[in-house]
């Protein structure tokens, strides 16, 4: 069988990973268009570096080989150059400036308030305290270096597209964030965009920089998008709420949590029964890291180790979905895999070791490293949808 069977519903999943995983995913499609698979996708959900390469294609008109240029020429360039002289060349730099400088002025006034008022605590003992717990972000970050970063995506690289811009004809586009107010996944698509928590966004015309900024919204490095969007329930009520978007993968790092086939659609946006999954992870695995001593090292590690559980936990669901016949197949193409032997027997195929220790950033790659983690994702890609869905390629050829 060289077609998908009628019924069948394709889910792609990309990871986040920073530019690492935009080179890596790069391979992934690539393998992907030539086994005749990509054009065959129903849903693309995507997280961090995983939307910005998920936009680019999303948003792309032209050939593979145009939207893989472009890719390339992205990665060149990174997005830590162009967000800097965005910031030295446009307005959003000097909002971002004096909004950190009065938010800081703030916090430093309201630091001081609480330390005296627990300091009378101690004197006064029946003082209440209650109140202080109260008193947190009274006041909106409307710029910052993620609003910055969000400038550059729009007028750069997306040329200000909407997500309802997407060709109708085309998959269903997720960039998944994850708002830090309620704790849940926010997507952010060409159907519907919101969170089950808070409902649909009433406005149609969020730009595609706009989403791909709020995924990639790393919270170590990035400040979240604080912003105050309308929201329509299931009932058809309607009010406004301040969100704070960060990083997808603060909630869900490989981008399945909108494709698991158990979602209900009375309850989750974009719910679409999917049966067969792709996920490709451009993660590292196993680590064995220095001894930590110092408090950002300590938090930095610790965010990694959940981070990395519930990837290990979502994965293995694939494995448990696929047992229960919830999924009828999945591949993972993983950047981190072990090499299996019948898999390295080809001349020019690019090992684990050949592309470890690229760091989680946004700057620009070299050629060098673009080749070695796209050609690892083209490999492992064709490799493994040829061993697990093979009803679906037209070619079955391997790449070396």
């Amino acid at each position: 069988m060289s077609r998908k069977e009628a019924s069948e519903t394709i889910g792609l999943a990309l990871s986040g990973g920073g530019s690492r995983a935009i080179a890596f995913h790069l391979g992934c499609l690539r393998a992907l268009h030539d086994l005749g698979v990509l054009e065959k996708v129903d849903v693309i959900s995507t997280v961090s570096g995983g939307s910005v390469v998920g936009a680019l294609y999303a948003t792309h008109e032209g050939s593979f080989e145009q939207f893989e240029e472009k890719t390339r020429d992205f990665l060149s360039a990174g997005l830590v150059g162009p967000s800097v002289k965005k910031a030295f060349t446009s307005l959003e730099g000097l909002n971002a400036f004096i909004c950190a400088m009065f938010l800081l002025s703030v916090n430093i006034f309201l630091l001081m308030f609480a330390v005296v008022i627990r300091g009378l605590s101690l004197v006064l003992p029946g003082l209440r305290l209650q109140a202080l717990g109260k008193v947190r972000a009274p006041l909106k970050r409307y710029a910052s270096r993620t609003t910055i970063l969000r400038r550059a995506l729009d007028d750069d690289i997306f040329g200000g597209k909407k997500f309802r811009d997407l060709p109708k004809n085309g998959p269903l586009f997720i960039a998944n964030a994850a708002d830090l107010r309620t704790g849940s996944a926010f997507y952010f698509s060409n159907r519907d965009s919101g969170s089950w928590r808070l409902g649909r966004v009433c406005d149609d015309g969020l730009k595609v920089a706009h989403g791909v900024a709020a995924s990639a919204a790393y919270p170590l490095l990035l400040p979240a998008l604080d912003e105050t969007l309308a929201f329509e329930k299931p009932d058809g009520t309607r009010r406004e709420e301040r969100v704070t978007l960060t990083d997808g993968g603060v909630y869900d790092n490989l981008g399945l949590a909108p494709l698991w086939p158990d979602r209900d659609p009375s309850i989750s946006l974009n719910a679409q029964k999917v049966d067969t999954i792709i996920c490709c992870r451009a993660g590292y695995g196993l680590r064995f890291d220095s001894p930590n001593q110092f408090i950002f090292a300590r938090m930095a590690s610790a965010f990694t180790t959940i981070h990395d559980r519930a990837q290990n936990f979502a994965t293995k669901r694939l494995f448990d979905l696929r047992s229960s016949g919830q999924l009828k197949a999945f591949a993972m193409p993983y950047l981190g895999m072990k090499d299996r032997a019948d898999f390295s027997d080809g001349e020019g195929f690019v090992s684990r070791e050949d592309v470890f220790g690229y760091p989680t950033d946004f700057s620009a790659m070299s050629d060098a490293w673009i080749e070695k983690l796209s050609r690892r994702g083209e490999q492992l890609t064709h490799r493994l949808v040829n061993e697990h869905l093979p009803h679906l390629c037209v070619k079955d050829e391997f790449v070396h």
